[in-house]
């Protein structure tokens, strides 16, 4: 049979034990409220990333974005790409309409068709 031993143990207060569980409770406000700081960056860097797109770009269109954050006139390869792609759609803007009519003229005909054989979309 195991034998138990029996020890005594005094608790004493001492003005640093007071003052724990105020202590403790600020460690506990302060855990908290980084931890809601972290959850909303969370948050933004996800919505960021669902912004995100991978493009392939050569050695010498990387070394062309490389120049435009040497010179200052963009922060990133990212922002300078970013910048740069919608400049290209805005310049190409007739064409963009153009494609949205023809695409807007081919749901109608698909209509059409349905509406023909009799199938409801």
């Amino acid at each position: 049979m195991s034998e138990e031993k029996v020890v005594d143990v005094e608790v004493v207060e001492t003005p640093e034990a007071e003052a724990m569980p105020s202590s403790f409770a600020v460690i506990v406000d302060e855990t908290a409220k980084v931890m809601e700081s972290l959850g909303k960056a969370l948050i933004k860097a996800a919505q960021d990333v669902s912004n995100l797109m991978v493009v392939p770009a050569d050695k010498v269109t990387r070394a062309q974005l490389d120049m435009l954050v040497e010179a200052g006139v963009a922060e990133t390869r990212s922002k300078a790409a970013g910048s740069l792609l919608k400049e290209a759609v805005q310049n190409r803007q007739e064409v963009f309409d153009k494609i949205e009519k023809t695409r807007d003229q081919i749901a109608a005909l698909k209509q059409q068709l349905h509406t023909l054989v009799g199938i409801q979309s």
